[in-house]
């Protein structure tokens, strides 16, 4: 280059093979990925981490419109909280969203752990017949995993998100008494 410094990289001869290049972009993916659930996990008082699993949206991005509105909506926070399978909730947020959603054959569910079968709660737009009990013990513990299905199209993602506590809203409130603390 222009400071004088010999080219590390040339067409015909490289530092690192392509095989060794996906194998380290792999793990740095997975070191990110990890970071991403650490930033959600340490949340102010998080006590449920949701991994939020997306499929059948029109497109990519009506996936990511509708995972956002779904992963920052209140209501469906607090219904983490209280452990609270409400698919209600889940359904509103994806309606307001700007992705396409038909809520007639919107799929909702939740996976206790990962080789364990998806329960639905609600199939086709309509609930099923798994009772309240079984639907609360998915949503019990301290790590979500909740499955909505669009059936509109291919478009699928991933999203990570978290409760909504009280302990997060008494850290955020900003008890301010003094004028002067606001800086003006």
């Amino acid at each position: 280059g222009e400071a004088g410094n010999k080219k590390l990289h040339h067409a015909s001869k490289s530092i690192a093979s392509q095989k060794e290049i996906g194998q380290f972009q792999e793990a740095l993916n997975e070191v990110c990925l990890e970071l991403a659930k650490m930033l959600v996990r340490d949340g102010e008082g998080v006590s449920r981490f949701v991994t939020v699993r997306l499929e059948g949206a029109r497109s990519s991005k009506d996936a990511d419109l509708a995972l956002r509105s779904v992963c920052n909506s209140a209501l469906v926070k607090t219904s983490w909280l209280g452990g609270d399978p409400n698919w209600g909730r889940i359904l509103d947020a994806l309606g307001y969203s700007e992705a396409k959603v038909d809520p007639s054959k919107v799929h909702v569910g939740y996976r206790l752990r990962a080789n364990s079968p998806v329960v639905y709660s609600l199939k086709n737009g309509k609930p099923t017949r798994v009772g309240f009990a079984k639907l609360c013990s998915l949503v019990a513990g301290p790590e979500i995993e909740l499955h909505i299905h669009l059936n509109l199209g291919k478009g699928r993602g991933v999203m990570y998100a978290s409760d909504l506590t009280e302990a997060y809203v008494s850290f955020n409130k900003g008890d301010v008494t003094d004028p002067a603390s606001l800086g003006g």
